[in-house]
């Protein structure tokens, strides 16, 4: 099992096993958060998604829950 230097908890941790979801970004959350902040993601995503009633299949919204987890797990700036 491989680690991450992951900068949301700045500590070493074991690395997500594939991307979480296509493109860059995907790369990016693999190369720099642990899979115990991606979990602490995911968790946190289903309740933003059930509190603002987001809808997936709108682009706005996929959006607006993509700048929540860049900015839940510090990749501000990143694509």
């Amino acid at each position: 099992m491989s680690t991450v230097d992951c900068t949301r908890c700045n500590e070493s941790k074991a690395s997500l096993s594939e991307p979480p979801m296509g493109g860059e970004l995907g790369n990016t959350v693999v190369e720099r958060i642990c899979e115990e902040c991606w979990t602490e993601w995911r968790e946190t995503s289903a309740k933003l998604i059930n509190h603002y009633g987001l809808n997936l299949g709108e682009p706005a919204h996929r959006q607006q829950l993509r700048r929540a987890m860049k900015e839940f797990l510090s990749l501000d700036g990143e694509s």
